[in-house]
C-alpha cells in the first residue's frame, strides 16, 4: 500500500487553529488547506450514534459543558460553540465534505476499550464512498487491529512515553506503549509517536530507533522549533501546532527520508 502523501507534507494538529480559529473547526480546516497541509482530526460516536470530530472526551476545555461528548446527542453538540466563538463541532461528514480530496486526512479513531470497535466500524463506513486520501490511527490498540483486518486504508498506532512515576495509574500501560509492544500483534502500518519521549536520556528511544528501521514513523505534537529538531532526528514526518505557516514550510523535506 502506497501512503507516501502521509509524509510529504506537514500535518496540522486538529487544523491550522490559532487564538481566532478554534481547534477542530471548519475555519481551522480551511486555513490549513489553504497552506496545503494535511489535517489531523479525532472523531468519536454521539448518544445518537453520529460521528463527530472533536478531541477530548468531555466539553469541559473547549466549550466549558461539564458533559461527555458520549452522553449528548448530535443536536444538543451543535448547541455548544467551540471556545467561546459561534464556530460548531463539525460531524465526520461535514469535515469529509470540506475537505473533499483537498489534502490528506489522519483520523484518530477515540475509545480505550480494546474490545469496542464502534467507533472505527462507524469511521470505516462512513468513508466507503469517500476519493481522497485518509489514514487512521488509535491508542486502542483493538481499533488498530480491526483496522487493518476490515479496511485498506493505512492504519497505525498512537504511542505515548512512560511516565517517570510508578504512583500514576496509568504508568503500566504508558510504559507498554512506549515500548512499542503493540505494534507487531496488532500489524500497525506506521508509528505516531510522542516526541516527548525522544530526548536523549530516555530508554525509550531505543524501541522507536528499532522499530524505525521497520516502519515509517510520524511524531507528535510538534509545538516548538526545538521539538523539530527532536523530530528531524527520528521521524519522517511531523505532526505539528502552534508553528507559523512558514516556518513549517521551511521545514519541508528535512525529516528522515522515507525508504520503505
Amino acid at each position: 500500500m502506497n501512503f507516501q502523501w502521509l509524509f510529504d507534507r506537514p500535518i496540522a494538529h486538529r487544523g491550522l487553529h490559532d487564538a481566532n480559529l478554534p481547534e477542530n473547526s471548519i475555519p481551522a480546516y480551511e486555513k490549513a488547506i489553504e497552506h496545503n497541509f494535511n489535517i489531523e482530526i479525532d472523531v468519536h460516536l454521539t448518544k445518537d450514534k453520529k460521528l463527530v470530530v472533536f478531541h477530548d472526551d468531555s466539553l469541559k476545555r473547549v466549550c466549558s459543558v461539564d458533559k461527555k461528548i458520549k452522553n449528548c446527542t448530535l443536536a444538543e453538540l451543535k448547541t455548544y460553540g467551540l471556545a467561546g466563538t459561534d464556530y460548531k463541532m463539525p460531524t465526520f461528514e461535514e469535515f469529509l465534505q470540506l475537505v473533499d480530496g483537498k489534502t490528506g486526512i489522519l483520523c484518530e479513531i477515540k475509545g480505550v476499550n480494546p474490545l469496542d470497535p464502534s467507533i472505527i466500524k462507524a469511521t470505516i463506513k462512513a468513508l466507503e464512498n469517500y476519493k481522497g486520501n485518509i489514514a487512521l490511527q488509535s491508542f486502542n490498540f483493538g481499533a488498530v487491529k480491526y483496522g487493518r483486518k476490515h479496511c485498506d486504508l493505512p492504519v497505525g498506532g498512537l504511542y505515548t512515553w512512560c511516565s517517570p512515576s510508578t504512583k500514576n495509574p496509568r504508568w503500566f500501560f504508558s510504559s507498554w506503549m512506549g515500548k512499542l509492544w503493540p505494534v507487531k500483534p496488532t500489524k500497525a502500518q506506521f508509528i505516531a509517536y510522542d516526541i516527548r519521549a525522544c530526548a536523549p536520556n530516555l530508554s525509550e528511544n531505543k524501541w522507536l530507533k528499532k522499530w524505525s528501521k521497520k516502519l515509517p514513523v510520524l511524531t507528535w505534537t510538534i509545538d516548538t522549533p526545538e521539538r523539530v529538531k527532536d523530530a528531524q532526528k527520528y521521524a519522517n514526518n511531523i505532526i505539528f501546532e502552534k508553528l507559523s505557516p512558514e516556518f513549517v514550510e521551511e521545514c519541508v523535506g528535512t525529516f528522515r527520508p522515507l525508504e520503505f
